[in-house]
């Protein structure tokens, strides 16, 4: 399901963990409502009523922000000035929304059960989610159990990177890695005075893994792979197309990691579906790749295509818009790598 979770982000988490991610949840608007307390035009005991009648109008069920300004007292909703707008507080319906998600008692759900919509409605995290209560159980113990599931995806990993991904401080981090079970331990790698871990459990294997001999894979748009680790770039993309796997809000590279063509272990080019023509346009970074490379890369392009033509029918790949000032796709990206860049549609 989908969830605002780590550094206030939305992510798909399993069920079983959406208490955890509700927890751990930073609570941007709860500091920035005690920051802006005195220039605030509704007062604590009114931002108290205004929450209640927002529980209690959603007790029939889900509802728009729309649904909701109608349905609660019309007094208790005031506009705030441009000095609070600037820091993202609009009025006190959209704070009083945020701060009971923060609570964990409100959930922003998906009004159409894609993960390319962007209608939402708002529910009672009690009757979505009747089995847990965020907040019956300590940060640390959520701390911990976000760490055991990201040091086995990511590792070998530092704490560093962990505070990173998870929003926390390095402190917290530390800790919460300290209590993982099986624990970590530390391992060595290469051109790096660092300490990198990884589960006790996982060491052995990790130590005579071999890759596949040119193994080429394509992964999604926002894929994990390239999202997990402070220092990313410098890992997985040579350093002359560091920028070429993320897309820019304004113009500005952000760590948003574009659908990615993988060639042992390395980010080669990036993809996407071709809505229209029924095809995957990719773009290959180097354009002097040896030969053989680009004919598997291409033979598996075309498998990718005939499984989305056969498997997927109507369900989109990617955002249906991102708006005027994000570059996601590869059309549009192509004019910061270059004049001469064209895309490659021969699949």
């Amino acid at each position: 399901m989908q969830m605002e979770t780590l550094r206030g982000c939305t992510m798909l988490v399993p069920r079983d963990q959406a208490a955890v991610a509700l927890r751990i949840r930073t609570r941007t608007f709860t500091e920035l409502s005690k920051q802006a307390r005195q220039q605030r035009p509704v007062s604590e005991a009114d931002m108290e009523r205004l929450k209640a009648a927002i529980l209690k109008a959603l007790q029939s069920g889900p509802k728009t922000s729309e649904q909701l300004q109608l349905a609660v007292p019309s007094s208790l909703i005031q506009d705030f000035g441009q000095d609070l707008k600037r820091i993202g507080l609009t009025n006190s319906l959209s704070l009083a929304i945020n701060l009971l998600k923060e609570e964990g008692k409100l959930v922003k759900l998906q009004s159409r059960k894609r993960l390319d919509s962007t209608s939402y409605s708002l529910v009672l995290t009690s009757s979505l989610l009747p089995e847990i209560d965020p907040f019956n159980f300590r940060i640390e113990e959520a701390c911990t159990q976000l760490a055991t599931q990201y040091f086995r995806a990511e590792s070998p990993a530092r704490v560093k990177d962990f505070a990173w991904w998870a929003g926390i401080n390095v402190t917290d981090a530390m800790r919460a890695a300290a209590e993982v079970k099986p624990k970590l331990v530390p391992i060595p790698v290469e051109a790096t005075r660092d300490e990198f871990l990884i589960s006790e459990t996982d060491l052995d294997d990790f130590l005579v893994f071999q890759p596949q001999e040119s193994a080429i894979n394509f992964i999604p748009y926002r894929d994990t792979y390239l999202k997990g680790q402070r220092e990313i770039v410098n890992r997985f993309v040579s350093a002359e197309h560091a920028d070429k796997p993320f897309s820019r809000w304004k113009g500005k590279l952000i760590n948003d990691p574009l659908a990615t063509i993988i060639r042992d272990g390395r980010v080669i080019g990036v993809w996407e579906w071709n809505e229209e023509d029924e095809q995957v346009d990719l773009l290959l970074f180097d354009p002097s790749i040896p030969k053989p490379v680009e004919k598997t890369v291409r033979k598996r392009a075309g498998e990718l295509a005939n499984f989305i033509k056969t498997n997927l029918g109507e369900v989109r790949l990617q955002g249906l818009d991102y708006g005027p000032h994000q570059m996601t796709g590869i059309h549009d990206l192509k004019a910061f790598w270059g004049k001469g860049v064209q895309v490659d549609v021969r699949v």
